[in-house]
């Protein structure tokens, strides 16, 4: 298992698929998920809403409080403050680029709840 962060919780629940052996097909007819919603879940591609983790455990056999404590952390993480280092001419960019927006107002990199 991985360190918990937002695409990591998708990359372990793949994960804990593969290991009870369930193709994308198996897994959307037992959640009632669409198979891109999975794959974007499960792949890291998108951050999953809590009733997909939900859904995915339970059709996985795993335990839906630990996916529930593991999907708020990751949630949790992501919405914690970040330092901006001391050395302006250093730290700027960097804190520029983790709040870049499109004039959708989406931020680059983010990934979206699905």
């Amino acid at each position: 298992m991985t360190t918990g962060g937002r695409a990591e919780l998708g990359v372990d629940l793949d994960e804990l698929r593969l290991l009870v052996g369930l193709s994308y097909r198996e897994l959307a007819r037992r959640t009632g998920c669409a198979r891109s919603t999975l794959h974007d879940a499960l792949t890291g591609r998108r951050f999953p809403k809590l009733d997909t983790v939900l859904a995915i455990a339970q059709a996985c056999g795993g335990d839906p409080m630990g996916w529930r404590q593991r999907w708020v952390a990751a949630c949790k993480r992501a919405q914690a403050p970040r330092t901006v280092p001391r050395n302006r001419s250093d730290g700027l960019a960097a804190a520029a680029g983790d709040c870049l927006q499109t004039r959708s107002g989406a931020t680059h990199g983010a990934a979206e709840p699905i």
